[in-house]
C-alpha cells in the first residue's frame, strides 16, 4: 500500500474540488477551506516519505491544519506501516475533540468522523464511508458551536460544514487508493 498514492489521489481530488469547498466555507466562514486544504495537500505530496502528513500540517497551518493533520497522520501510518486504521481515528478524533473542544452536533468535521470512526469498529471502510456521509449531511440543520460558523447568521444553520465534506473525500480516496493497490497487486501475482 502507498501513502505516496493516496496523497496524490487527495491532492487531485481537492484540486477538482477547491471551488466548491471554497464557496462552501464562504456560506459559513472565510471561505477558504479548500485553498487551505490544497495547500497542504500540494506541499504533502511533495515531501519525503512517511512525513506528508507533518508538511501538509505545517503548510495549511492553523487549527484546521493540525486537525485534518491528525486523520491525514493516521491514514498515512496505516498505508505505510500496517497500523490499523481503526484504532488510529479512534485516537485522531479524539485529539481532535480534545483539541478543538468539539463534540457531535456541533457542525464540524466531527460530525463526519465520529460515526465513521464508530462503523469502522464494528465494519469496513464502505460502511465508514456511509456512515462520514449521514454525518457530513446532518450538519445542513445543525447550528455551530465552534469555530467561525458560529458567528455567521444562525449559526450557519441551512449550510454544509466544509470540514465534513472533507473528512468524507479523505474516506472516499483512501478506499479509491487501497482498491486500487489491491487491484494492481492482483494483477502482478
Amino acid at each position: 500500500m502507498s501513502a505516496k498514492q493516496f496523497f496524490n489521489d487527495l491532492h487531485q481530488k481537492f484540486n477538482d474540488q477547491v471551488v466548491h469547498l471554497n464557496a462552501l466555507d464562504a456560506a459559513i466562514g472565510d471561505g477558504d477551506h479548500g485553498a487551505t486544504m490544497l495547500r497542504g495537500l500540494s506541499k504533502a505530496v511533495a515531501a519525503e516519505d512517511a512525513k506528508r502528513a507533518k508538511a501538509f500540517m505545517r503548510a495549511s497551518g492553523g487549527a484546521s491544519g493540525t486537525l485534518f493533520g491528525l486523520i491525514l497522520i493516521a491514514i498515512e501510518g496505516h498505508l505505510d506501516t500496517g497500523t490499523p486504521l481503526g484504532s488510529s481515528l479512534v485516537t485522531a478524533c479524539a485529539r481532535i475533540c480534545d483539541l478543538g473542544d468539539v463534540q457531535v452536533g456541533d457542525k464540524s468535521m466531527i460530525d463526519a468522523l465520529a460515526p465513521a470512526v464508530v462503523a469502522l469498529e464494528h465494519g469496513d471502510l464502505s460502511q465508514a464511508i456511509t456512515a462520514a456521509a449521514v454525518g457530513r449531511d446532518s450538519t445542513v440543520a445543525l447550528v455551530a458551536r465552534r469555530g467561525r460558523a458560529q458567528y455567521v447568521e444562525d449559526g450557519g444553520k441551512g449550510h454544509i460544514d466544509p470540514g465534513a465534506v472533507s473528512v468524507v473525500i479523505f474516506l472516499e480516496t483512501l478506499a479509491e487508493t487501497l482498491s486500487a493497490t489491491s487491484s494492481d497487486e492482483k494483477g502482478m501475482a
